[in-house]
């Protein structure tokens, strides 16, 4: 599918556009034009109304009555006939978490939770720790490397897997599935051929039947593990079989492929002006601070969707009952009614408000600790163990496309 290029020039309508490389790469100019508007716009190529500021974004999420969450990550319509005819029922679309609405997302996050208390966090330090180590012990062996293939993003796939207590048998299909899972999204739109979206398909399906077999072990031999958690959430929380076998991918969404690319903003933020890599080098705990920067920054999911229950008046549109609204957490980071030159990155603004990579309200993400601690054991593993750490000659970042997700290809770094 062919995208235009964004232009300054274009409507908001036009310019916003999620699937070209340039305005994700670069949304300052489209995402100041909408908040100075002062009011939200309809986007052709999301189907939504586009929310952009600040005060405006967190007023929806903290209305889940009238702007809900049912199946906002629902993919249905975004997949060729031939991949919605392989999955069949087999697998659940309407999401986890974040796209189910009280009670039952109340009844789901009860099952979580407890695994994401401080206390619970702080337990997994040494396990985390030892992953870093283990990643940077296979770069140090060369002089260069790509920190998103090589370091963000198998880390926060093998903390996840561990907590889950996956398998070492089950991780070769638990990677194809995990990566082709947010790739399938995007397929049809982007022109993959058919059959590689029918492979990707494949995969998916192959994780979600050996999820569900891990399930169904853990009911009868329960283990020190989140997978038994999910297997007692049937008789404890009443779980369906589509709810347990749903909270396992959604999980690796929210754990593994956000953060994978939250840990390469924060690195390339860092290592793009030599001088912010060298002050966490001289004093690492000064990563915590990089990373809340970060996420205000760059928030690796820069945007989310709620859905009117109602029809209603919002800035002056009026949004009809089920339409979609698209909440742009990166422009409302960047809202410079909150933050003093908003575009540009500095641990020494203070903190004026929260930023929202983490969402607000009753979809605030439950596994924010965890985040942030990974983040920052990664940063004092990377700063002392390879201090010299630069950008490759020449690099500049180019992110992909995506309805929600905003990343990089990669981070080629020497030393």
């Amino acid at each position: 599918m062919a995208v235009p290029s964004t232009d300054e020039n274009l409507p908001l309508e036009s310019a916003f556009n999620p699937f070209d490389t340039v305005f994700m790469t670069d949304p300052d100019a489209v995402m100041t034009r909408a908040r100075d508007e002062g009011t939200i716009f309809f986007s052709p190529i999301l189907g939504a109304w586009i929310v952009t500021r600040y005060d405006d974004v967190v007023s929806v999420l903290r209305d889940p009555e009238l702007f809900c969450s049912k199946e906002i990550l629902s993919i249905t319509e975004l997949l060729s006939s031939e991949v919605i005819d392989l999955f069949g029922d087999e697998i659940p679309m309407e999401g986890t978490l974040i796209g189910v609405d009280p009670p039952d997302h109340t009844r789901l996050r009860n099952v979580m939770e407890g695994s994401f208390t401080a206390s619970s966090v702080a337990s997994h330090e040494a396990m985390i720790r030892y992953a870093c180590e283990e990643l940077v012990d296979g770069i140090a062996q060369g002089s260069s490397a790509d920190l998103l293939s090589q370091f963000s993003y198998p880390l926060p796939l093998r903390v996840v897997a561990l907590l889950l207590g996956m398998p070492k048998k089950a991780m070769p299909s638990l990677r194809r599935g995990v990566k082709d899972w947010p790739d399938l999204a995007i397929a049809l739109l982007m022109g993959v051929p058919l059959d590689q979206q029918i492979t990707m398909a494949h995969n998916i399906l192959e994780m979600h039947r050996m999820i569900t077999r891990l399930i169904d072990e853990r009911y009868v031999r329960p283990q020190n593990d989140l997978l038994t958690v999910i297997a007692r959430g049937r008789d404890k929380f009443n779980l369906s079989e589509r709810e347990m076998l749903s909270l396992v991918p959604g999980l690796f969404l929210a754990g593994h492929e956000t953060l994978a690319h939250e840990l390469t903003n924060v690195l390339w933020r860092l290592l793009s002006v030599p001088e912010r890599w060298h002050a966490l080098v001289e004093d690492p705990r000064l990563g915590p601070q990089f990373f809340d920067e970060a996420l205000r920054c760059d928030p690796s999911v820069y945007g989310m969707w709620r859905i009117a229950t109602r029809d209603t008046k919002l800035l002056g549109q009026t949004v009809m009952s089920g339409q979609k609204l698209f909440l742009v957490y990166l422009a409302a980071n960047r809202d410079e009614r909150y933050y003093t030159d908003a575009n540009s990155f500095s641990i020494e603004r203070g903190r004026v408000a929260p930023n929202l990579a983490f969402g607000r309200g009753i979809h605030h993400c439950v596994g924010a600790p965890l985040a942030r601690l990974e983040a920052r054991i990664a940063l004092e593993v990377l700063s002392t163990r390879l201090p010299g750490l630069r950008l490759a000659e020449g690099y500049t970042p180019t992110y992909q496309p995506h309805p929600f997700l905003r990343g990089m290809a990669e981070l080629p770094v020497t030393w």
